[in-house]
């Protein structure tokens, strides 16, 4: 997949099938195991994951026989990062960016509403200071020009930024231990 556009991005707007898509850029996964990861029922699971692959966000890799059953396995359609390179901003008219910045809005939106639920769901847990790991939880934002000097700079340091943060999850593959995670993404800004 070498381009994601505005439908795309608008799938990608409820916080389930952004989830499922993240689980399925760290691995290839069944229906059945994003049910189980997420909480959703199967049928849930299979409407959203119906959904991204109708919009070419993902694609089946195998089938392997369980029992009776046939587990399908699906992986994201493409590789980390290749979301920033959503269509190019030379080609893109404004209504589309609006577009583009709404429905990247609407998936952190998800994200964030999904988090809420959970904290709420473990008040306890997040309250007890004592008995939780200290994570660097926190948001930042830069503002650069449109110019091809600073959209090249900033591609260089994704770029090294995603080798970097993927190489510190490949130093500490700890499974079963309570994790975090470090998002971060480029929006248009006028």
């Amino acid at each position: 997949m070498k381009e994601m556009g505005v439908e795309q991005l608008k799938v990608l707007s409820d916080p389930n099938r952004l989830a499922i898509l993240s689980l399925l850029t760290i691995r290839e996964m069944t229906t059945t195991a994003i049910s189980n990861l997420l909480g959703l029922s199967v049928q849930n699971a299979q409407y959203h994951m119906k959904k991204l692959l109708e919009a070419g966000l993902i694609v089946p890799t195998r089938t392997e026989l369980v029992g009776n059953l046939v587990e399908k396995y699906y992986r994201s359609a493409f590789e980390p990062g290749i979301m920033g390179d959503a269509a190019g901003a030379g080609s893109v008219d404004i209504a589309e960016r609006l577009n583009i910045v709404f429905a990247a809005l609407g998936a952190i939106k998800g994200i964030l509403n999904r988090g809420i639920r959970l904290m709420d769901e473990q008040r306890e847990y997040f309250m007890n200071v004592a008995e939780r790991p200290n994570y660097p939880f926190g948001a930042n934002y830069v503002i650069l020009p449109v110019s091809a000097p600073a959209v090249e700079d900033a591609e260089t340091l994704m770029s090294e930024l995603n080798d970097r943060l993927k190489g510190l999850s490949d130093k500490h593959p700890e499974e079963g231990k309570p994790k975090f995670a470090v998002l971060y993404a480029v929006f248009p800004f006028e």
